[in-house]
């Protein structure tokens, strides 16, 4: 399966953005900036695979984890 076609599937399978969690969103961010805002576009990225945030984040919790060997 090529990546445009995979991108394709993806896009399909990802849950729709509901006119009322655009509002939300923008009533959350209006708060936020202290003035209106208008959202143009939003999509989900969960399922775009792991983040380089959450990888090393997973990194430094796993490096974080010494062992000592009594003898």
């Amino acid at each position: 399966m090529s990546e445009p076609e995979r991108a394709q599937q993806n896009e399909n399978e990802n849950e729709e953005i509901t006119p009322e969690l655009l509002m939300i969103m923008s009533a959350s961010i209006a708060a936020y900036l202290g003035k209106n805002v208008r959202i143009r576009k939003a999509r989900f990225i969960s399922n775009l695979g792991p983040s380089s945030w959450s990888q090393q984040g997973r990194v430094s919790i796993q490096s974080s984890h010494t062992f000592s060997i009594n003898k």
